[in-house]
């Protein structure tokens, strides 16, 4: 399995694509790109039409970048620019439709925790571990174990919006460096506790001003890893006071802080005042960060879905990935549509023994088609399916599951259909039904990005009422924009969400 994710930040856009070996992987490609979102926003926090323009640049060369190494899809994840600015669904909504990737913007502690899960398989973690990821317009608190954090924290505390806010001179006063670190002990001094270094506790900075700030106090002259680098931090103070007296082109001279002469101050400003004030006397340094973590995550959630299948749901899985199929997506789907299908069992409603094994493989292949076409995919998947090898299912279970794959979008089923009317009546209703399942699964993942989980199903007097978390703008809207044919087979559906942390 390859993968494909992308984090775009208020100073740059990552690209990392890789591909799974055994319980581990190994990166194909990687991009970055300075996309510079914090210099886009105006007075009032929208991003403006060239911020758009770079992002729209930046995930068209990532989108070509993944497409030719095998990886049709493309996951993105957009930290505080995007999530803060109040424009922000609109402008995710038109790179969408300009570039066929929506960037989804996830909260802080959603970062953090990504951001931990990366930074944990780069460098050692042991039992207790405070992880500070810095970024343009954030700075994020994590604290954990050896693989996953137990608790996170979200500060307006990014290097841009720290420069744009305090810093005016060049070089920069020491007053003003000052001021700066008052605000961030001000904002971080009621959290302490939480995050505070205590005997044994790792403290790891993951961010380009920490990798900037390990080649700077390395000596090395030449561009190379920093991953597991350590200094102490009196050593990053002595940095921070001899980089301040320094105007930006003598900074941009020195090695590891060629591009990021203009921040550097107000960031390793940051990390000074926030290290000192939670005790701690050394740092290392990761290099994994949002990218890797969102990859590990991937990664996982495969496996665990691959696991949980029976021999003859592996053998659809093998003919998704022989199709080309995006299976993050193709197993979110099948996850999700199971679970609806579970809830209304248990509301009462009636489905045969087989119905739950028909359905998940029917949104497993429900996007196969696109290897032939994007337009009219779900016939396309429908033809496969019927003609594909797939072991263990017989010829009317293979018919059920073409015909509820080819119904997951447009036309739902009508008289007008002959493949559907030859059905016998008891199979054209589960055709239906499931079908109606499998278009709500789907929408709900609209924007491919796997964080929608089902809270709750339950039927009432007006009809269904569905509460998901981690749903984005994009998933809400495309769950109800397919909720046609569950109206029609099930009664109305009422849908509510809240994004997950």
């Amino acid at each position: 399995m390859k993968v494909a994710v992308a984090d775009v930040g208020t100073n740059s856009s990552h690209l990392l694509l890789a591909e799974a070996v055994g319980s581990d992987y190994r990166v194909l490609d990687s991009l970055k790109d300075r996309t510079r979102l914090g210099e886009c926003l105006d007075a009032a926090g929208h991003l403006t039409l060239e911020g758009e323009a770079r992002l729209v640049d930046a995930l068209t060369r990532f989108k070509a970048l993944s497409v030719a190494a095998g990886i049709p899809e493309l996951r993105v994840y957009a930290t505080s620019a995007l999530r803060e600015a109040p424009n922000g669904p609109e402008v995710a909504a038109r790179v969408l439709e300009r570039t066929g990737v929506y960037p989804v913007a996830i909260s802080g502690e959603r970062e953090g925790q990504l951001t931990y899960l990366g930074a944990a398989h780069s460098v050692e973690f042991g039992p207790d571990n405070v992880l500070l990821d810095l970024g343009g317009g954030s700075l994020e608190f994590a604290r954990g174990g050896p693989e996953h954090a137990s608790d996170v924290l979200s500060l307006p505390l990014g290097a841009i919006r720290m420069t744009r806010a305090f810093i005016s001179s060049d070089p920069p006063g020491r007053k003003e460096v000052q001021a700066l670190q008052k605000h961030v002990r001000a904002l971080l001094s009621p959290h302490v506790e939480r995050f505070q270094a205590r005997p044994g506790t790792r403290v790891v900075l993951s961010s380009g001003t920490a990798e900037a700030a390990a080649t700077a106090l390395s000596g090395l002259t030449e561009p190379g890893s920093v991953n597991g680098a350590h200094f102490t931090v009196s050593a990053l103070g002595e940095l921070l006071e001899r980089v301040r007296t320094l105007r930006t082109p003598a900074r941009a001279k020195l090695p590891g802080l060629e591009r990021r002469a203009d921040t550097i101050v107000a960031g390793l400003a940051v990390l000074h005042a926030a290290l000192e004030l939670l005790g701690a006397p050394e740092v290392t340094v990761s290099e994994g960060a949002l990218r890797e973590g969102m990859l590990i995550e991937e990664l996982a959630r495969f496996q665990a879905y691959a696991q949980g299948l029976s021999v003859r749901q592996r053998s659809v899985l093998a003919t998704a990935e022989r199709f080309g199929a995006n299976l993050g997506h193709a197993g979110q789907v099948a996850d999700l549509a199971r679970t609806l299908l579970d809830s209304l069992r248990d509301a009462g409603e009636d489905f045969p023994a087989d119905a739950r094994s028909l359905l998940t493989a029917a949104a497993a292949l429900h996007e196969t088609g696109q290897i032939v076409s994007q337009s009219s995919h779900h016939k396309h998947s429908a033809y496969l399916i019927r003609h594909a090898d797939l072991r263990g299912f017989g010829p009317r279970e293979r018919e059920i599951i073409a015909q509820v794959a080819r119904y997951h979008r447009r036309s739902a089923p009508k008289p007008a259909h002959p493949e559907f009317m030859a059905l016998p009546p008891e199979d054209r209703a589960l055709v239906s039904r499931l079908a109606g399942v499998l278009r709500v699964a789907d929408g709900l993942d609209r924007s491919h990005a796997g964080n929608t989980h089902v809270r709750s199903l339950q039927r009432g007097a007006d009809g269904w009422t569905l509460q998901v978390t981690g749903a984005s703008p994009l998933d809400l809207a495309g769950a109800r924009e397919k909720a046609d044919l569950w109206t029609r087979e099930f009664g109305a559906l009422n849908l509510s969400g809240d994004e997950l942390p």
